[in-house]
């Protein structure tokens, strides 16, 4: 058998991916996402996007995938294709991720997104079968689920080479255990479907069982916000966690001394007196 103590992470010289906070709107209001316990409130402008393009851009190792929203719904941006254009022209070798709620997806904008050449995977939070279920969850009309289901339909036929992900956050406050399961069978005729179960995201809802393995999210991922503030938690919409400021110098923030510290108190097992770690199932 294996103890929790005996997992520990390695402190990579890079990230494995980088996620600009490029806005905090969303038209979306999902009853589980971390973004309502949140009061940031802003929008990451094009001179910073490209101030931080620009230093990735000089490491020795290309960045394996960058994520250019945080939070918010990517698309909400009127720039959005120009920034995605922007990725691809700086950092050619690396993947672009896009997590989005899909409501804005229509033909334009799939075309446009099929022609960025380094885009390589697209999450679709949909997070409900039924029409009944997203819209009392989402706030959005239902007819976003038969918008979503085309526009997969043609990334698939224009661009094959890209992953695309039909992802549900599961909590049984809202949905159903029917529900999911016919979640997974439905949409995986068209996408990889992906079950999160909310529990991990802590919400402030109390942990039964302690969790003392270290967070392998802080060992692989940094989060700069909008304002320039740095996190390394993709469940911290808050950026609650004291690791300061973008420095200019990415890797510079990446082996500060604020992240080493947290990463030792996980390796050594006392996430616990980190209250947002002691407060989430993620590892």
């Amino acid at each position: 058998m294996l103890s929790q103590t005996e997992v520990t992470y390695t402190i990579p010289e890079y990230p494995n991916q980088v996620r600009l906070d490029t806005t905090t709107k969303c038209q979306a209001h999902c009853l589980s996402c971390h973004r309502h316990l949140s009061q940031r409130q802003g929008e990451m402008s094009i001179e910073y996007i490209d101030k931080i393009l620009q230093d990735i851009s000089t490491w020795k190792e290309p960045l394996h995938e960058i994520v250019p929203v945080n939070y918010g719904e990517f698309f909400m941006r009127t720039d959005w294709a120009f920034i995605l254009q922007m990725i691809a022209n700086k950092l050619p070798k690396t993947v672009i991720v896009i997590p989005t709620n899909g409501i804005l997806i229509d033909d334009a904008v799939v075309d446009i997104l099929c022609g960025i050449s380094t885009l390589r995977i697209i999450n679709f939070s949909i997070n409900a079968l039924f029409d009944e279920t997203y819209e009392a969850f989402t706030g959005v009309e239902a007819q976003a689920l038969r918008s979503m289901e085309k526009a997969i339909k043609k990334i698939k036929l224009l661009r094959p080479n890209i992953w695309l992900v039909a992802s549900m956050v599961f909590d049984p406050e809202y949905q159903t255990d029917l529900e999911r399961d016919n979640f997974y069978l439905y949409w995986k005729q068209f996408a990889f479907v992906q079950i999160i179960a909310a529990a991990s995201a802590g919400r402030g809802k109390p942990i039964h069982s302690p969790v003392k393995l270290p967070c392998r999210s802080i060992f692989s991922d940094i989060v700069i916000g909008y304002d320039g503030k740095i996190s390394l938690c993709c469940w911290d919409s808050r950026f609650s966690l004291d690791l300061g400021y973008y420095s200019g110098k990415v890797l510079d923030n990446w082996h500060s001394p604020q992240v080493t510290e947290l990463r030792r108190l996980h390796n050594e097992h006392r996430r616990a007196e980190i209250k947002l770690c002691s407060e989430c199932t993620f590892a």
